[in-house]
């Protein structure tokens, strides 16, 4: 890699987060004193209602380096991720949450492994500060199932916050798809891959954005978006219960062959049996109209974000 300075965009997606803001961007400037790397900030408002977008818009008046884009409303993180990257200029983009539970200065390790060849440098979660026991075994839980029903070699432990080579940036800016799951996406491209250790810290102010019903839809989008193996599972599944009731049939008829039946059994037995199979079948109806949504939504082909405002030049 060429010794001559280069730029590496901080793309910072926020949603009402007016007191982590101006900390996240002291820090990051202090990050970037001890590289020779020129800093470019892309600030992206998803929809935010409280003064983020005052401070980024006053921000960027007395720093020529802070460059932002206000979304027309809230399309949800990871779109916000994809309109800072396609509109990044640098010649690295590490995307970073605002919250702080990233630090900013993991920056550094982060370019430091870009220079000796990596293309695609995930931050890997050693620790997971501030978060309760259950969301801890869930994210452990759901990376290694990830894993293991799809053909992406995902990097387990790692969130949003990673740095990406300019062709390994345009190379997911060239993927459209609407359900996006980047932390796959990232993996998927290729390219060379590295990663680097880091502390995640407490969130720094305000509250989580991520709720666990946001993260379940998240989790189903990327198994939706990466995997086939739910639609095989309805496969084998049906394949068994036609087996266990053909069997079980047997093996009714042969007790009552030999024992008669007892008063009112066979009523209980079908009624749940009815139910049993009844709920079966919502379920595995439920899992195809998962896949069947995500066909709808990229028929219509929608942008994945509008912009209302930005500071960018016209050339991007």
């Amino acid at each position: 890699m060429s010794t001559e300075a280069k730029t590496v965009s901080v793309v910072i997606p926020y949603l009402n987060e007016e007191e982590a803001l101006p900390v996240l961007y002291e820090r990051t400037c202090k990050a970037f004193e001890a590289l020779p790397e020129e800093v470019e900030f892309l600030f992206i408002d998803d929809g935010s209602r409280d003064g983020s977008f005052e401070w980024v818009y006053k921000t960027a008046q007395s720093d020529p380096r802070v460059k932002y884009i206000k979304l027309s409303r809230n399309f949800g993180h990871q779109a916000a991720i994809t309109a800072g990257m396609a509109h990044a200029s640098g010649d690295a983009v590490v995307t970073i949450d605002a919250d702080l539970q990233d630090p900013p200065e993991t920056i550094p390790d982060l370019v430091a492994k870009w220079k000796e060849g990596f293309e695609v440098v995930h931050a890997v979660r050693t620790t997971r500060k501030g978060e309760t026991g259950l969301k801890k075994f869930f994210a452990f839980a759901f990376y290694r199932i990830f894993k293991k029903i799809t053909e992406v070699d995902m990097v387990s432990d790692s969130g949003d916050f990673r740095l990406l080579d300019r062709k390994a940036a345009a190379a997911i800016s060239q993927l459209r798809e609407h359900h996006r799951y980047m932390r796959g996406l990232a993996s998927w491209i290729g390219f060379k891959q590295g990663s680097v250790l880091y502390d995640r810290d407490p969130r720094y102010a305000g509250e989580k954005k991520y709720t666990f019903k946001q993260s379940f839809v998240l989790a189903l989008n990327a198994i939706a978006s990466f995997s086939g193996t739910p639609l095989r599972l309805i496969f084998y599944l049906g394949g068994w219960i036609c087996a266990l009731s053909l069997a079980g049939c047997i093996a009714a008829w042969i007790y009552h062959a030999h024992y008669g039946h007892p008063k009112h059994i066979g009523t209980v037995t079908l009624a749940f049996a009815t139910l049993f199979i009844t709920g079966l079948q919502m379920f595995c109806i439920g899992i195809i109209g998962q896949y069947l949504r995500r066909v709808f939504d990229e028929i219509k082909d929608r942008p994945l974000y509008l912009v209302q405002s930005d500071n960018l030049p016209p050339s991007r």
